[in-house]
């Protein structure tokens, strides 16, 4: 009952219930020493660990689960544990690692549920392929996807950024207009719904699309102490996302506040494919206030990053400002 109850109410907004659950899940696992059980009980510890930025404990569980997963011999397990733990890798920006990781949780999938599988590995290689910089490759499909499926908002969301690291502005700018009609309340209570409103605020920051940032500012605030995690890949720091919104609505000191943190936070975690968007946006905004000198330092570490770890989507970019601002 623990364990379905726990997956019947995940979402961002129940994570502290989700936490008490796990505890009490885990001591019963203690006592019934079953592996089936611990199975499930490592399951809810790493998607929590992650939501909460413990990310070597999220490890940490993933690892034990799926060498119990092996154990039992159980293809589905296999599956969802390889796939989360490529998960984790993508969050964390290695991006190879994650698509060989994907490929192989892809493979096991087969055994089990083909069309699930089919579907996550579309969406890791989608996530991989846009921070590359090679988001013209998966557009056509995305836009297909989305006009066959209108009701899946998260595709919509993902659309929306894909479009703006294509520099389709435009385009992103009318989708954010529509979701934004209604102060984004269609982004339902839902295992995606922080995910969502993170691609959203992606495309809300480059368009400096201001009613969209303002309603998801408020969005997204509550969620101020966790990561956008939602067990295929993640979107670094919430904060990250309330810095870049500041920004677009004039609130400076706000937004230097919340992409310090980010930066910090992401560097000290490894989480290099977020660090990099975190000093990009954060010198494109000390960029437009006249701080050549602060964007540079920025620029300059997200241009090191994005070399380093083949963030194609960043580094055109981030090299533009660093030439810039040093002419300045």
């Amino acid at each position: 009952m623990l364990l379905t109850a726990h997956r019947g109410i995940w979402n961002a907004e129940t994570l502290e219930l989700r936490s008490a659950l796990c505890e009490e899940l885990a001591g019963l696992a203690a006592e019934l020493r079953d592996p089936a059980v611990d199975v499930g009980v490592q399951e809810h510890l790493t998607q929590l660990h992650a939501e909460r930025g413990e990310l070597a404990h999220a490890r940490a569980a993933v690892e034990r689960w799926r060498q119990l997963a092996d154990e039992l011999g159980q293809p589905t397990p296999r599956w969802v544990s390889t796939y989360m733990l490529a998960g984790l890798e993508l969050l964390h920006g290695r991006l190879a690692v994650g698509e060989r990781l994907a490929g192989q949780a892809f493979q096991i999938g087969q055994e089990s549920v083909p069309s699930d599988a089919a579907q996550v590995y579309g969406g890791q290689l989608g996530f991989i392929r846009r921070y590359q910089g090679r988001a013209d490759e998966l557009i056509e499909r995305q836009e297909q996807a989305v006009s066959a499926h209108p009701g899946v908002v998260a595709w919509r969301a993902g659309l929306a950024g894909s479009l703006c690291w294509l520099d389709r502005h435009a385009e992103a700018n009318s989708i954010l207009d529509d979701a934004a009609s209604d102060g984004f309340e269609h982004v339902a209570p839902v295992l995606t719904m922080l995910a969502t409103l993170a691609l959203y605020a992606d495309a809300a920051a480059q368009t400096r699309h201001v009613k969209a940032a303002k309603t998801l500012y408020r969005r997204m605030e509550p969620f101020s102490k966790q990561v956008v995690w939602m067990t295929i890949q993640g979107y670094g720091h919430v904060r990250l996302w309330l810095g870049l919104l500041a920004d677009v609505l004039g609130d400076h000191e706000q937004a230097d506040e919340h992409l310090g943190f980010a930066c910090e936070f992401h560097e000290a975690n490894e989480l290099q494919l977020w660090a990099a968007r975190g000093d990009l946006g954060w010198a494109e905004a000390l960029a437009a206030r006249g701080d050549a000198s602060g964007a540079q330092e920025h620029a300059t570490r997200a241009l090191e990053l994005s070399r380093e770890h083949g963030y194609g989507a960043f580094e055109p970019r981030a090299a533009a400002l660093v030439e810039t601002t040093a002419e300045a």
